[in-house]
């Protein structure tokens, strides 16, 4: 998430929809991500909406759409031949010599090897550029790598529905109707009120999130409502429970986040220089760390969690989302089987924490 300021929306006066003689801009834009304005005060609940504003829009033929950078998203029109895609894949190698800290080899070894899909994560895409399309072409902006990211604009030649996607965050998703000459569209001012409108009514589901008690065996990682609306921390971030009972770490339907349940040595938020530093880290580069990626343990068993698991106290649930159509899980457990106060973290988002004692 980045840092949020204050939602401020000028009221623009003007009717909802505007007849094609009418004076009106060739380009709307539309917000990859929360709008600036509203960051903060989503922040302040450590929620983040995975949602594209306003979510639909429509425009004439011959116009343009300004993808504006938002947050980490991106935008892929399939066209007529792309499918959506994930931003882990396979790269072809197998995973070969891969030892935990006690110098045995994990159970992925002869694994295919994850990481970073080229078309997301590589400064490639199409930011910064205006692309023409009839609709027919597959279209990719790229992650927003950069400190300032460009918009990419698409001007639309053919009239149609264009949906298009987030492949960071599987589940995003958005559309862009092209109308025929002579067909009215909302104005900008319309527009501009249902993005507002968007935003108020995320905002009011993201108070909520905290508030439901996830059973006494369970922790939730995050939490999620309909519209992208998703929770950024573990539910309860506390749990004390009695040596060897089993633990369950779920992610709610309707999350469009991916997520890890992570424990051992360092803390991920702070640096590369310990054992889960260096994981994040490399989740960062071209050359992820595998242990990140896999569980750290066979499943479906649970583990059995003590500071002498694999050498130093390493488990790793691996990458889940509850995305139907991924191969990843959407739950996990582990056992606590000694006594001692373990914190977890997400190896992607190291600001979330929990700890769970058992004694």
């Amino acid at each position: 998430m980045t840092s949020r300021s204050r939602w401020v929306l000028a009221a623009v006066a003007g009717v909802a929809l505007v007849a094609p003689s009418a004076a009106q801009a060739a380009v709307k834009s539309v917000y990859v991500g929360t709008p600036p304005t509203a960051q903060k005060t989503f922040q302040r609940y450590s929620v983040d909406v995975n949602a594209y504003f306003p979510s639909s829009i429509a425009i004439r033929r011959g116009d343009s759409v300004k993808f504006v950078p938002s947050g980490f998203h991106d935008v892929h029109f399939l066209g007529s031949k792309g499918e959506p895609t994930t931003p882990f894949i396979p790269t072809g190698k197998t995973i070969a010599g891969v030892n935990d800290a006690a110098g045995i080899p994990f159970w992925f070894n002869g694994q295919p090897e994850l990481g970073p899909n080229p078309n997301v994560f590589t400064p490639n895409g199409k930011l910064g550029k205006t692309v023409v399309t009839d609709g027919t072409k597959e279209i990719f902006s790229g992650a927003p790598l950069s400190a300032k990211p460009k918009p990419m604009t698409v001007r639309f030649t053919k009239a149609g529905l264009f949906r298009y996607y987030c492949s960071i965050h599987p589940g995003m998703k958005g559309a862009v109707r092209v109308n025929k000459q002579g067909k009215p569209v909302p104005s900008a001012a319309a527009d501009a009120r249902r993005v507002k409108t968007q935003v108020s009514k995320a905002l009011a589901k993201a108070k909520n999130l905290r508030k439901a008690a996830a059973p006494t065996d369970t922790i939730d990682v995050g939490r999620a409502a309909p519209g992208g609306v998703s929770l950024f921390a573990f539910v309860p971030a506390k749990r004390t429970v009695a040596v060897g009972t089993t633990v369950n770490f779920r992610m709610q339907t309707g999350d469009f986040e991916t997520h890890t349940v992570t424990t051992g040595p360092g803390d991920p938020s702070k640096g590369p220089q310990s054992y889960l530093g260096a994981l994040t880290a490399s989740l960062e580069s071209p050359a992820a760390r595998q242990e990140a990626l896999y569980p750290s343990d066979v499943p479906p068993a649970p583990a059995a969690l003590s500071p002498a698991l694999h050498g130093n106290g390493f488990w790793n649930s691996g990458a889940m989302d509850p995305v139907a159509a991924s191969p990843l899980p959407q739950r996990t457990s582990v056992t606590f089987a000694a006594a001692g106060t373990y914190t977890l973290y997400c190896l992607i988002h190291p600001f979330m924490k929990a700890t769970v004692t058992a004694q």
